[in-house]
C-alpha cells in the first residue's frame, strides 16, 4: 500500500513486511494531514495498492486509541458473518443447534396454545440474528493499553486484513512497550503505519518517512532493531 500527499514527492510505502512510521514535525501541516485521513477526504491525500487507488474509507484509521470501539459495527458485522459462514461450513454443527432451535421453537408454540391467539414464528434459523439476539460481543476490558491494542490488531487482522494507521499513540507506550507491538505487527505481516507529530524513543523503525519544519521530505531506511 502506497500513501501520497499533496504536495510531497515522498510514496509512504506502508509495507507488511516493514515497520513503518511517518513524522511530521509541522504541527499545522500535521493537524491538516489528520483531518484529512479522519474525514476521509482523498483529494490530499491518496492511497494506492497495486496501481489502483484505494478509498479512504477502507484504511482503519484510529486517532484517538484510548476511546476506540473495538465492538464497532463494522467489526461485529464481520464477526457475524465469518462466524455463520464457519458454522454453515460444518453440516454437523449446523444440523446440531438447527435441531435445538426447532426444539426451541416446538415449545413457544406449546405455550402459546394456553391462549386463545394466533402467532407466527419464523422457523428459518438465521445465525446472525441468533448472534445479535445472544449479544455475541469481543471481550473488550483490559487492564492496560498494550493489551487492547494487540487484541486491535489481531481482531482487525483476522477478520478485515485492512491497512492501518494509527495517530500519535506511541507516546503512551514505552520502548519496551513499542518493541512488543511492533514485534506482534512482523510475526503477523499487518500493514500498518504510526504517523506522529514528534518521535523521541529509542525504538528504530525500518521505515522512517519525514517531513520536517522546512517542509523536506525524506525516507530513513534502518536494518537495526
Amino acid at each position: 500500500m502506497i500513501m501520497k500527499i499533496s504536495g510531497f514527492d515522498m510514496e509512504i510505502d506502508i509495507n507488511n513486511e516493514k515497520t513503518n512510521i511517518l513524522l511530521i514535525s509541522d504541527s499545522k501541516l500535521f493537524g491538516r494531514i489528520c483531518f484529512d485521513l479522519t474525514r476521509n477526504n482523498d483529494e490530499n491525500i491518496v492511497f494506492v495498492l497495486d496501481n489502483k487507488i484505494v478509498n479512504t474509507k477502507d484504511i482503519l484509521i484510529i486517532s484517538d486509541i484510548m476511546n476506540f470501539d473495538i465492538n464497532n459495527k463494522m467489526i461485529i458485522s464481520k464477526l457475524y458473518n465469518q462466524m455463520s459462514n464457519d458454522l454453515i461450513s460444518d453440516s454437523d454443527i449446523e444440523n446440531e443447534i438447527k435441531k435445538h432451535y426447532i426444539e426451541i421453537v416446538k415449545k413457544i408454540y406449546d405455550e402459546v396454545d394456553n391462549y386463545n391467539v394466533d402467532i407466527n414464528i419464523n422457523e428459518e434459523l438465521d445465525f446472525i440474528k441468533l448472534f445479535k439476539m445472544m449479544g455475541v460481543e469481543i471481550h473488550n476490558s483490559y487492564d492496560c493499553l498494550i493489551n487492547k491494542i494487540i487484541d486491535l490488531l489481531e481482531i482487525y487482522f483476522e477478520l478485515c486484513n485492512q491497512t492501518i494507521v494509527f495517530i500519535n499513540i506511541l507516546n503512551y507506550f514505552s520502548n519496551e512497550e513499542i518493541n512488543e507491538i511492533l514485534k506482534y505487527i512482523g510475526y503477523k505481516k499487518i500493514s500498518v503505519l504510526f504517523l506522529e507529530n514528534s518521535y523521541n524513543k529509542d525504538v528504530y523503525f525500518e521505515n522512517k518517512y519525514v517531513i520536517d519544519d522546512e517542509f523536506y521530505d525524506y525516507i530513513v531506511h534502518n536494518n537495526k532493531k
